[in-house]
């Protein structure tokens, strides 16, 4: 008889030592029962768990900002403007002194403009957008334009400030 208890005897230690180790794995690979955090790294995770979890029951992805873009922005931002898009006054010199295919200023009924990003795009050619770089185009732009709404609704998308003075 001492026979058929020993199986069934062992058995109920086989499943719970079966058991008992993956369970054991998972608590240590959870951080359950470990002594190698300090309590002030126990906060700090949780902080971390909870700012996670806010982040994820908000719906929205978080958005990471990167300082080198936003650089580039402003270096990018024309001189006589600022980043709110409010008309700045800007002094002939300096439209003067924005006078080439790279950085082409323009002004128009007192009004500057940037027609750097147009200059490829002009239907007439490079060539009629180049010769008004850093200058007061008023006369020459009436002449080909005048009337014509087409022309000045573009010129709307590039404008960048009032003439100073």
């Amino acid at each position: 008889m001492m026979t058929d208890s020993a199986p069934s005897a062992a058995l109920p230690k086989t499943l719970l030592a079966s058991l008992a180790l993956p369970a054991l794995l998972l608590l240590t690979s959870c951080g359950e029962g470990s002594q190698e955090q300090s309590p002030a790294e126990d906060q700090e995770a949780e902080q971390a768990e909870t700012t996670e979890l806010d982040e994820a029951d908000s719906g929205e992805d978080p958005v990471e900002e990167d300082p080198v873009e936003e650089d580039q922005a402003e270096e990018e931002q024309p001189e006589g403007t600022d980043s709110e898009g409010a008309e700045q006054a800007i002094s002939m010199a300096e439209v003067e002194s924005n006078d080439s295919p790279d950085s082409c200023w323009a002004v128009l009924d007192e009004t500057v403009y940037d027609l750097t990003t147009w200059i490829e795009e002009h239907p007439g050619g490079e060539a009629r957008i180049e010769q008004l770089c850093g200058t007061d185009a008023t006369e020459d732009f009436g002449a080909q334009h005048g009337g014509d709404s087409a022309p000045e609704s573009q010129l709307a998308e590039l404008e960048i400030g009032e003439l100073e003075g």
